[in-house]
């Protein structure tokens, strides 16, 4: 079993060592929205009475389910639980469909934590490569386990399988799918629609990325409601705290802020994309809110990344099998990608 400081060592973002104050640094290595919440978030917050923090909140989060399940094209809340963050809902999922000694699938590489939960949970842990394209293999396809997790777009590489594979492994899968759609607003397409076509589907979401709510840790599951009521049966009682619930569900409402903030962060990953590339870096297209550069110069990705944080930016590095030579960098701010982009200049120079 690993230690905590070993375990915060996998975990996306995590940096060991003495951190730069937050006002010093150029922080890209946690793939959080550079910009703020709907207002519409604080307003709420702010009207929040003193009863909301001496009273229990609503165990279910009714209200937040039914205004999630609108948003997401289904009828009602029984469609939707809603979870302390994206990773309680993966490890809901855990607890609920997989017993220890089963196997977990996932392909390689993709989000660090789904591997942790596993083993944590006493389960194992299957990879199948990805291919040069980071896309899934036929392997894939052939692959027996209880659950498989599948990241869409996939983290750390940024991209999205194609939808017509994704449908073939969920008519094919014997057991449970659930595609994690955590970076899918600042993508192409998405699978919600799957639950209602396939009984052995999740679709999870997460309020992180484009709704600016990491720090309230708010993320949603939608499925049949025979599995949904599988979930609430294993779910802490009150894991959604009051404030939580009124945030998410003022963010729903304010679409005109959501989508303005999702383009800005489109437009900025496209420049930043194109920037990297014309200095020399192999960029896949990303349809999340950050990009996998890969490097093959010097200073090596491990220099640039130890150099981009003596000048207090940071990035995510990973000392990972086929990942050594990658630097996953967040989609920051306007002026926080031209920091960047000038001190890489100087670094690769």
């Amino acid at each position: 079993m690993k230690y905590a400081r070993e375990i915060l060592s996998d975990v996306e973002g995590y940096v060991p060592g003495e951190q730069p104050k937050t006002a010093d640094i150029v922080k890209l290595n946690t793939n959080e929205n550079p910009y703020p919440a709907s207002p519409k978030v604080l307003e709420a917050l702010a009207e929040m009475g003193p009863d909301a923090l001496r009273t229990y909140p609503d165990p279910v989060a009714s209200k937040l389910r039914a205004a999630c399940a609108k948003l997401y094209g289904y009828p009602n809340e029984a469609w939707v639980i809603a979870g302390n963050g994206m990773d309680e809902i993966l490890a809901l999922a855990l607890r609920t469909f997989v017993d220890p000694g089963d196997a977990v699938l996932t392909p390689y590489p993709t989000y660090s934590l789904y591997k942790i939960l596993t083993q944590l949970h006493g389960a194992v842990y299957v990879e199948d490569d990805l291919d040069d394209r980071y896309q899934l293999c036929e392997s894939f396809f052939g692959r027996k386990a209880r659950l498989c997790l599948l990241s869409r777009p996939n983290a750390p590489t940024g991209v999205a399988s194609p939808r017509e594979e994704v449908e073939r492994l969920c008519k094919e899968f014997e057991g449970i799918v659930l595609i994690d759609e955590a970076y899918v607003d600042f993508a192409e397409d998405s699978c919600m629609d799957f639950p209602r076509r396939f009984e052995n589907v999740i679709v999870a979401r997460t309020f992180s990325k484009s709704y600016s709510l990491a720090g309230m840790r708010l993320g949603t599951a939608t499925a049949n409601p025979d599995l949904i009521r599988e979930f609430l049966k294993t779910k802490d009682s009150y894991n959604l705290n009051a404030f939580t619930q009124a945030a998410g569900i003022a963010a729903i409402e304010d679409r005109e802020h959501f989508e303005v903030t999702v383009a800005k962060v489109k437009a900025t990953r496209s420049r930043l994309t194109d920037a990297l590339r014309g200095l020399g870096f192999a960029v896949q297209q990303s349809q999340a809110n950050f990009v996998l550069a890969r490097w093959q110069g010097q200073p090596d990705a491990e220099g640039i990344f130890e150099a981009l944080r003596a000048r207090n930016i940071l990035v995510r590095y990973f000392k990972m099998r086929g990942l050594k030579d990658c630097l996953r960098i967040s989609v920051g701010t306007e002026g926080e990608t031209d920091t960047l982009l000038e001190a890489l200049r100087a670094i690769i120079r």
